[in-house]
């Protein structure tokens, strides 16, 4: 049994081709655009809320005034965690702001 490509394959194939398209193939591509966009808007959404600015270990242990010795204790010991970047320490600021009870 053949079964035929879908007319998204055809556009991504980039060949120069005359194309006869049926109701319900244009439907479908519709639907399938619109799913896609839909996902893109979900995903960039979720990472609007959880986008925070990571900040490097000098930075983090200047603005709450201790030493990066204190930084790597609290991390052991749960007050602060770090996060990992390409095998770079970062802290987050949202997180230095919550521990020290202020906005920096």
């Amino acid at each position: 049994m053949y079964n035929s490509p879908s007319f998204s394959d055809i556009l991504a194939s980039d060949t120069n081709v005359i194309l006869q398209v049926s109701s319900n193939d244009l439907k479908e591509f519709a639907q399938d655009i619109l799913e896609g966009a839909k996902t893109i808007a979900m995903i960039e959404a979720e990472a609007a809320t959880t986008s925070d600015q990571l900040l490097t270990i000098d930075e983090a242990a200047e603005l709450l005034s201790v030493s990066k010795m204190t930084l790597h204790r609290w991390d052991k010991n749960g007050i602060l965690k770090k996060v990992e970047i390409g095998g770079k320490r970062r802290y987050r600021k949202s997180d230095i702001e919550r521990l020290a009870g202020c906005k920096i």
